[in-house]
């Protein structure tokens, strides 16, 4: 009985020696293959591990809408919207080079040359040769125009800031009332026959108002301009 228990067990043994035998091949195939799988997952492995950077990621929110811009200062009245600039009201002379006969006073009366009599004197009489022309001293809307013996033609013009201007002893006067006017544009020309100051020499007579009041044009005109 122990006879035949290792004859079986030998015959065992020599069929597993020769199935490798027979598949060594295949066998030493199949290490080989496991064994550079494994070489090749380590190697990954490492390089993975050597490229993470050693310094922690800080994840920083987004910034939200409400947020001001970064290294801009914060609107302290968002929304607000920017003052506007003040109004100046500052006139040009109608003429390259202003000369004045006869200045503006409403306090002291005046000699009239022309008419002979004293009065307040509620403009400024600009001196310029007949025919020459006549510039719009700021811009505004034309409010009237008049035409008499006594002043020749009269253009008013309306201006912001409640100013409203008056030139006389105009002649050749084109424009009409509604008409937008701006500054330097060309009014008329000195009239050579205005009766109300035909005893001075030629100019206009420019008068000033500021909400109804009479103020000295003068004092509207750039240094420059006197």
């Amino acid at each position: 009985m122990k006879k035949k228990s290792t004859e079986h067990s030998g015959a065992a043994n020599n069929k597993v020696v020769a199935f490798f035998k027979k598949n060594i091949y295949f066998i030493l195939m199949i290490v080989c293959i496991l064994a550079i799988g494994a070489m090749i997952t380590v190697a990954a492995v490492v390089n993975a591990n050597r490229d993470e950077p050693d310094t922690p990621v800080i994840n920083t929110p987004d910034p939200t809408p409400e947020d001001p811009t970064p290294g801009q200062p914060e609107d302290p009245n968002p929304g607000k919207p920017e003052d506007p600039k003040p109004f100046v009201f500052l006139m040009t002379s109608p003429f390259a080079q202003t000369s004045v006969d006869i200045g503006f006073d409403d306090t002291n009366l005046v000699h009239n040359p022309t008419q002979g009599h004293w009065a307040t004197h509620l403009g400024v009489d600009l001196v310029a040769d007949a025919g020459t022309q006549v510039l719009c001293g700021f811009d505004g809307k034309v409010s009237k125009v008049t035409k008499d013996p006594f002043w020749g033609t009269s253009v008013t013009i309306e201006h912001e800031g409640g100013f409203v201007s008056t030139y006389k002893l105009l002649a050749d006067v084109t424009l009409e009332a509604g008409a937008q006017v701006k500054q330097g544009d060309v009014l008329g020309v000195v009239s050579a026959d205005g009766v109300a100051e035909i005893a001075q020499t030629p100019h206009i007579h420019l008068e000033l108002t500021k909400d109804g009041k009479a103020v000295d044009v003068m004092q509207y005109l750039p240094e420059g301009d006197k």
